[in-house]
């Protein structure tokens, strides 16, 4: 019997409360290794739902450890798997699906053997890949977007990664995230391991690599990072970060994992490539000498990226650059989890030159800038040291600093809290002073206790919110709109901003003349208060923004 956690008790409840409401299509965002399946294995019985149950998911790994968590929380129900030869019968209470074998576009006929009045309640694993053709198929098939009504199936998406890189967004498919607990909230709980996190730079340069689907193009990227340079640039760093340690590569494509075990060998490191490619027989033989402890070092290329558990494994080689934090997060995902005796989880990013792109790290996927090194230090013991620093002595930009070192070394000089230039983007989109506070967030101070902000949601949208705090210091929050892009977003923030708080205009364009005066005396009171040190030839806008930051940082946690 697997008895629930408190947040998976939580996570129950919200499914429950928010089909009370009358949301029948919901997204729950868990992160890798905090028991998504057990979670869902438990809704028949909270639920009790009249009628059968169905989970799809698309990896042979995934349906026999969904039939597992079910048999085993459900004993008194019949599990039944329905993919390729296995066929699930009509007695199942319970039928765990392939998605390949009942989307396809000739798979018409296994789709038919299910009375699709029969099933009250849909689980979807790893859901970020349902807006997929095979998968809307199955969906349509099970009325799941006919009109709500009382017989109305319920939907239920379990994700660790609700953001897509191809910018197709999930809410084509759900309503609403029910329930969400991020990697940072788990590991502080103390459900995942702790994270630290290694830069290796390379000198492989990524400017001429094409984007497809919102990635690189794999071939191309291939081309590029499968040298003999780089890939004994990865062995070296493991060998001086993470030797003897149980190691995941993941890599560009399987030439890449081929060539890159190699010099892993070379080195004389036990270490094996497995793909998808192998027989069978002959990939469970690899996996289970690695389980073992017989392989430390095993290379692949997506294939170990969902369904794959090893609760030891201790380090992550990001041998594959991506623009993508939904398949950063997956690779990530194999090494979270807590085991006896691990202490941590470290990753190894190896860094390219990529001027024309934004890449995915570890430090990125906390609000920091991609490039930032933490040296290998505890990476949420960095952001509380930063956020520590933030709250004393003013937000700053983190852009303009290199790494955890450079922070503590410029602390210092004053001119690290002095205002920096404009964002790129927000220059790019916008003539007013918007402030950069993290990755998926700006902000615009107002007259009056109001703000304008722009935040990148769990889906990747933009969501634009005027912010008014009152005289007893409560936030109130207005959407403004929900926009797909960040140009978008600043554009109907904007507009939003001339057609109703025009007046407010002079004070907050960028070329201003205001913005150039000496700081008032006010200004400078007001500084000294808040214990912003005040560096020489500092302007009326630059004090400006330090105070906005100050205040935007203490905001953030009050408003939701």
């Amino acid at each position: 019997m697997h008895l629930l956690r408190g947040y998976q008790l939580a996570c129950l409840k919200a499914i429950q409360q928010a089909h009370s409401r009358g949301v029948t299509r919901q997204l729950v965002s868990l992160p890798t290794g905090t028991g998504k399946t057990v979670c869902f294995a438990h809704l028949p019985k909270f639920l009790a739902l009249p009628g059968k149950m169905l989970v799809l998911a698309h990896r042979e790994e995934l349906l026999e450890q969904a039939a597992g968590k079910l048999e085993a929380v459900n004993p008194d129900r019949r599990v039944e798997i329905e993919q390729a030869d296995r066929q699930a019968s009509e007695e199942a209470d319970i039928v765990v699906a392939s998605v390949a074998t009942l989307g396809r576009s000739n798979g018409s006929s296994r789709l038919g053997r299910f009375d699709p009045k029969a099933f009250r309640l849909i689980v979807i694993d790893e859901a970020h890949h349902a807006v997929a053709p095979t998968y809307r198929a199955i969906l349509e098939y099970f009325d799941v977007f006919a009109p709500p009504c009382p017989r109305s199936p319920l939907l239920v998406g379990y994700t660790a990664t609700p953001r897509r890189g191809d910018e197709v967004g999930l809410e084509s498919i759900f309503q609403e995230i029910v329930y969400h607990r991020d990697l940072r909230e788990m590991i502080e709980a103390g459900y995942l391991v702790p994270l630290r996190a290694y830069k290796v730079s390379s000198e492989v340069d990524l400017s001429t690599v094409h984007t497809r689907h919102g990635d690189f193009a794999v071939n191309e990227l291939s081309e590029q990072v499968n040298t003999i340079d780089r890939n004994d640039l990865i062995v070296k760093a493991y060998l001086e970060k993470a030797y003897g340690s149980k190691t995941i590569v993941f890599t560009v494509d399987v030439r890449h994992a081929y060539d890159l075990a190699l010099v892993f060998q070379r080195y004389g490191v036990p270490c094996m490539p497995v793909c998808g490619e192998m027989p069978k027989e002959e990939r469970r033989d690899v996996l289970e000498a690695f389980r073992s402890g017989r392989i430390q070092v095993i290379t692949n290329c997506n294939l170990l990226t969902e369904g794959f558990d090893d609760p030891e494994v201790e380090t992550i080689i990001m041998a594959r650059p991506t623009k993508s934090s939904l398949l950063y997060t997956q690779m990530i995902g194999r090494g979270t989890r807590t085991a006896p005796g691990k202490e941590r989880l470290t990753v190894i990013d190896v860094v390219d030159n990529a001027s024309r792109h934004d890449l995915v790290s570890l430090p990125s996927l906390f609000g920091l800038p991609p490039h930032f090194d933490t040296n290998g230090e505890d990476l949420l013991a960095v952001l509380q040291e930063l956020e520590s620093v933030q709250a004393s002595r003013g937000a700053f930009d983190l852009s303009r600093v290199a790494s955890i070192e450079e922070v503590r070394r410029m602390l210092t000089e004053v001119d690290l809290l002095r205002p920096g230039g404009v964002a790129a983007e927000v220059e790019r989109y916008s003539d007013l002073e918007w402030i950069k506070l993290s990755e998926v967030r700006y902000h615009l101070t107002l007259p009056h206790r109001e703000s304008i902000t722009i935040v990148q949601d769990l889906l990747g949208q933009y969501e634009v919110s005027s912010i008014l705090q009152d005289r007893t210091g409560t936030y109130g929050r207005y959407m403004v709109g929900r926009l797909s892009s960040l140009a978008q977003a600043f554009e109907v923030a904007d507009r939003f901003l001339v057609e109703y708080r025009p007046n407010a205009l002079p004070l907050l364009r960028r070329d201003s003349r205001w913005r150039k005066d000496p700081p008032s005396e006010k200004q400078l009171a007001l500084l000294r208060k808040l214990n912003i040190p005040i560096s020489p030839n500092l302007s009326k806008g630059e004090a400006s923004n330090l105070i906005a930051r100050y205040f935007a940082t203490r905001q953030l946690c009050q408003v939701r």
